[in-house]
């Protein structure tokens, strides 16, 4: 199956100062509601010598990375179980990932957080008893397939960016995104917004990632590399007040971007607040790169 997970790039606007800010729209790769999860588990997929019977994965209740493993394995032709840390959506409404995931007929356990690794561990037990071949792939595609992924996609831009913001979550994307650069030669800054974790966790889990794919590409590598700030993290992970709600507002109203309080909202309102703080020249080169998740915000809940 050939997966599209290339997407559209243009410019957004030019600020009073002449700074030119330009968005890459991964929500808007084609297949499988879009996302960088797309991009990660395509190239993860690729990989795989033989497709398994069973895949089993992790994530959230509202997870796009659950989303798009159940939905490519059933187009494979391969269950999927997704092991997975909240509650079963109660709600008579479709709401967001959820309802996705029930169309892939996905088994799904729901569990706390800690047991995860022991759920998992216990399905994989299971299916290998009954004769079924298995593949865990690493919640939100947390692997050094997932982070290459995104060294190879950062040859799909047109621009040179100065700087290069995103929603920084398990690390994966910013590990690539990084090394993608690096690989270019590019003294592009990648600063990753965090959406959940604290500066000293975040930092860990992108570096154990970027030091692979720079020891694969034969790139030098030094944490400095890697700009990762929780200063937007607005309580953690699926937190929000409503000052951000009405940022996803007002940028849905003067530019037409959709964006979600769990991951892309944070990122973009963190572009926007650490920018005005540097002094840019007039033509710097600002670029979002839009990870997708506006599904999340189709399952948010008024405050």
């Amino acid at each position: 199956m050939k997966i599209n997970s290339v997407s559209p790039e243009y410019k957004l606007f030019i600020d009073d100062s002449g700074v030119e800010f330009f968005v890459k729209r991964d929500d808007l790769i084609p297949d499988f509601f879009g996302g960088n999860k797309v991009r990660k588990n395509a190239f993860i997929f690729s990989q795989m010598e033989d497709l398994p019977d069973v895949l089993i994965t992790n994530g959230g209740a509202e997870s796009n990375h659950a989303r798009v493993c159940s939905l490519m394995a059933r187009k494979l032709g391969a269950e999927s179980h997704l092991v997975l840390h909240g509650c079963k959506t109660l709600s008579g409404f479709y709401n967001g990932n959820d309802f996705i995931i029930s169309c892939a007929s996905s088994r799904v356990s729901y569990v706390p957080p800690e047991d995860i690794l022991k759920e998992i561990t216990k399905q994989k037990s299971y299916y290998e008893s009954v004769g079924k071949t298995v593949e865990v792939i690493p919640g939100g595609a947390h692997s050094l397939e997932g982070a290459e992924a995104y060294l190879m996609a950062v040859n799909e831009l047109e621009v040179k960016p100065d700087y290069i913001f995103f929603a920084s979550g398990t690390g994966a994307t910013q590990a690539g995104i990084a090394a993608g650069i690096k690989l270019k030669g590019w003294n592009t800054k990648v600063i990753g917004i965090s959406v959940a974790r604290e500066k000293k966790r975040g930092i860990a889990a992108i570096y154990e990632i970027y030091s692979l794919l720079c020891d694969k590409y034969n790139l030098d590598h030094d944490i400095s590399d890697i700009i990762f700030l929780d200063d937007y993290r607005f309580g953690g992970y699926s937190k929000f007040d409503n000052n951000l709600i009405d940022f996803i507002k007002e940028t849905i109203e003067k530019q037409s971007i959709p964006l979600d309080p769990v991951y892309t909202a944070k990122a973009y309102f963190g572009m926007i607040s650490e920018t005005s703080k540097i002094k840019m020249t007039r033509g710097t080169k600002v670029l979002f790169w839009h990870t997708g998740g506006f599904l999340n915000l189709q399952a948010t809940k008024a405050i």
